[in-house]
């Protein structure tokens, strides 16, 4: 048979031409950009965020030396950290057991001053300590106690230069 100029043929059906692939298109991009904002919340959760961009870890022998401490046996959970700047500021963080403060404080200060209870600063503090320097032997000291529990106490130690 032979095609006149007339007549109109039907266009043929390619096997597979469907346009799923421009559905995937456009169910891909927004479902991609959930799951990067989900990865980069996880991300988040699971980073360091206490810890200030400025502030490097170091040993805590050595923070605790700078002003004048020792570690004290039995401690853990214990973080120290070197704060960037022009002067050193050593903290440092860790858990003790509740009934040896007093005595890690009298042997890392046997000049003075004692622990108080009052003029703290914060309401979760249960005590605190303001040591200046010693004959230039160490630096300034900031301790401050906060009691989780009736065997473990929270000793933040902040030593530093003015």
């Amino acid at each position: 048979m032979t095609q006149t100029q007339t007549e109109t043929v039907a266009e043929q059906a390619e096997p597979g031409g469907t346009r799923w692939g421009v559905f995937l298109a456009i169910v891909a991009v927004p479902t991609l950009v959930v799951a990067g904002l989900i990865a980069l919340g996880i991300a988040w959760l699971f980073t360091d965020d206490s810890v200030e961009p400025d502030v490097k870890k170091t040993s805590c022998a050595e923070a605790l030396a700078f002003g004048g401490a020792k570690l004290p046996a039995g401690t853990r959970d214990a973080w120290c950290g070197l704060q960037a700047g022009p002067e050193p500021r050593y903290e440092a963080r860790f858990l003790m057991p509740r009934g040896e403060i007093d005595a890690w404080v009298a042997a890392s200060f046997p000049q003075g001053p004692e622990l108080r209870t009052a003029q703290c600063g914060d309401a979760q503090v249960d005590a605190c300590l303001s040591a200046g320097p010693v004959a230039g032997e160490r630096a300034s000291v900031q301790i401050e106690i906060i009691h989780h529990s009736r065997k473990w106490s929270e000793v933040r130690f902040e030593a530093f230069t003015l």
